[in-house]
């Protein structure tokens, strides 16, 4: 019997000690929680009280930098100068502590003194990463900059380590206003390291506006050209004066300094291919033909010869469709430009890309639909052309059809597309293309079953037009199958697709003159939007889309219309706060949108931040495959 009252007596003793600890911690945490609350009030009095018993049960770093920060808030500076030796005491005379008792006699208006122990903290420092690091950490949260650098300084040399710490005090020198060090350091780094391109051109964009040539990036161009000169055979630095151009948008720079490149390592015109790429999207034309041209130059035996060929093509394609109103003329060279490079490179399957570009400028430019659908059929029966290029040149000629009236060999084709790559977003690209003819043609039930199956697409863009028209034909049809507004917006959607703006805005027309309270409203402004942007009319194009966005805040077109507006104003207006003013509105008010991601990233990058490695900047920037 005795030994079961021991047992339970035992049992009783654990569990009374168990609630014991249990309450203890739950006690540290309430203290904790109350001591950090008064500290965000200000409160430092009562904050001083509950952190004094924090650091008496768990002296830790965290509760020892509270104590001394409620100290000096209350200005007890004994206490705090007390606190801070007895820390370094107890982490043995760690010259981190010596810094915060410097900061302590210099709240106290001991400057001297406090510099005293600001150099006794150097002097004491330890040849080791970690205590290097430490100490620059500590005068850097203190503000104290110079001391800092100074504790870089000397590690690196008691190290005798010529590549560590280049990218601390760069960035030290940077926030002390010292942009020639700044810069020194930088390049510095890149000469012992060049794997740090990346994070030194992440921290220059943060320090220079490449968007004005100011003293800054002229400091920056001179460095750069004295270092290449010095050491002709170190890829790193022409790298970088590219860079700097592409950021300052002068691309004729960045060409003279890329075909430099090119002669210089052998690169074979790769660098210069990408270079023009990019030049087209910035629609810089002359650069981009002299890129081309260039590679072109190295001779038909060269691997880049055909490609800068196509590219040649695809920049004057690029440059007189930019154009609202291209003339005759300017068709005719684009025309005799495409016959003359496929005469020359062959009508293969490696060229299919001058077929389909010569296709569109004969349908969509020269009214030749008719020699578009010829010269399609000849590029889908090319012998060798994979089963993809068939596919989208059969998507091409399906959309031919349909601006020739065809809609029913549209829809032939596409179904074409759809059986053979039906787990593919080809095919459901088909797919969505077919819904629409049915929509064209007013069987909008149909129409709607195909959409509907198509809202599970991989593609989130198809899904999400699969939705839009969807709901679309379910708004406007409810129980009837009979709609004449929706037969009207059909029959519009069908003249903007066969380019026949003037009878399509005609059709919206009339819709809003019939149907003043039907539910497309928010839709006939896109379809507007849509026309005007076809027509190169940007500035109506935006007020069409603000529109929707005033008007219908609430129907599903709203953060299509936030994102086409952000990229009307980024890309064709140019009007850079406008643009990102657009992204934030949607990333704010649109969260659940499938344009966020995209936003985003456009967003950051008009902000400046340079960290993207997808842009066509930075895979340029990566130089040639190896």
């Amino acid at each position: 019997m005795n030994r079961y009252v021991t047992l339970l007596f035992q049992a009783v003793l654990l569990a009374t000690a168990l609630a014991t600890a249990s309450a203890a911690r739950a006690q540290a945490g309430t203290d904790e929680q109350l001591a950090a609350e008064y500290m965000r009030q200000g409160d430092y009095a009562k904050a001083a009280l509950y952190y004094e018993k924090l650091y008496d049960r768990q002296p830790n770093n965290l509760f020892y930098e509270q104590l001394l920060r409620a100290y000096l808030g209350l200005k007890q500076y004994d206490e705090a100068e007390k606190l801070a030796k007895g820390r370094m005491r107890k982490q043995g005379g760690d010259p981190q502590y010596m810094v915060d008792l410097g900061m302590v006699l210099k709240a106290r208006g001991d400057t001297a003194k406090a510099n005293q122990e600001f150099n006794k903290a150097l002097k004491n420092l330890k040849p080791d990463q970690a205590s290097i690091r430490g100490l620059a950490n500590a005068f850097t949260r203190n503000n104290e900059l110079a001391f800092a650098l100074q504790s870089y300084e000397k590690g690196r040399k008691m190290l005798k380590s010529s590549t560590d710490f280049f990218y601390e005090t760069a960035n030290l020198r940077a926030s002390m206003g010292d942009v020639a060090g700044m810069l020194r350091d930088y390049l510095d780094l890149l000469q012992t390291n060049a794997a740090y391109l990346q994070a030194v051109q992440n921290g220059l964009g943060r320090f220079i506006d490449f968007t004005a040539k100011d003293e800054r990036s002229e400091l920056l161009r001179t460095e750069l050209l004295r270092r290449i000169q010095k050491q002709p055979d170190n890829v790193v630095f022409p790298e970088m004066l590219i860079w700097m151009y592409i950021q300052q948008k002068d691309l004729g720079s960045a060409f003279v300094q890329s075909r430099a490149m090119d002669k210089r390592f052998n690169e074979g015109g790769q660098r210069l291919m990408a270079l023009g790429d990019m030049a087209v999207n910035n629609k810089d034309w002359a650069n981009a033909a002299k890129c081309y041209a260039y590679v072109v130059s190295l001779g038909p035996d060269k691997p880049w010869y055909g490609a800068a060929k196509i590219g040649m093509v695809s920049a004057m394609d690029a440059q007189v469709k930019d154009n609202s109103d291209p003339s005759p003329e300017e068709l005719g060279r684009l025309k005799q430009l495409y016959e003359s490079t496929l005469s020359e490179l062959g009508r293969t399957p490696a060229n299919v890309q001058l077929f389909s570009g010569l296709a569109a400028l004969e349908a969509y430019y020269l009214n030749d639909a008719a020699g578009a659908v010829g010269l399609l059929k000849e590029a889908i029966a090319l012998p060798g052309l994979n089963r993809k290029q068939q596919a989208e040149l059969k998507l091409q000629l399906g959309d031919i059809h349909i601006l020739q009236g065809d809609i029913w060999d549209a829809s032939l084709l596409y179904s074409q597309v759809d059986l053979d790559f039906k787990q593919d977003v080809l095919g459901h690209e088909a797919r969505m293309r077919n819904a629409k003819v049915s929509f064209y043609a007013g069987d909008f039930l149909w129409a709607k079953a195909q959409l509907d199956v198509l809202k599970a697409s991989t593609s989130k863009l198809i899904a999400n037009d699969a939705m839009e028209l969807s709901l679309l034909i379910t708004d406007n049809l409810g129980m009837d199958t009979v709609s004449g507004s929706l037969s009207l917006f059909a029959r519009s959607q069908l003249l903007t697709a066969q380019h026949r703006y003037d009878s399509a805005s005609a059709v919206l027309d009339t819709i809003t003159a019939r149907y003043p309270m039907s539910s497309l409203g928010d839709d006939v402004l896109y379809a507007r939007y849509r026309i005007a942007m076809a027509r190169h009319q940007y500035t109506q194009a935006a007020g069409y889309l603000e529109k929707v966005v005033e008007q219908y805040p609430n129907d599903i077109l709203v953060d299509n219309a936030m994102f086409d507006l952000a990229r009307l104003y980024e890309q064709q207006l140019g009007d850079k706060e406008k643009a990102m003013a657009w992204y934030e509105k949607l990333l704010f008010g649109q969260s659940g949108s499938i344009f966020t991601a995209e936003a985003r990233e456009r967003y950051r990058r008009l902000r400046g931040d340079h960290d993207n490695l997808d842009t066509p900047e930075q895979k340029f920037l990566l130089g040639p495959n190896p």
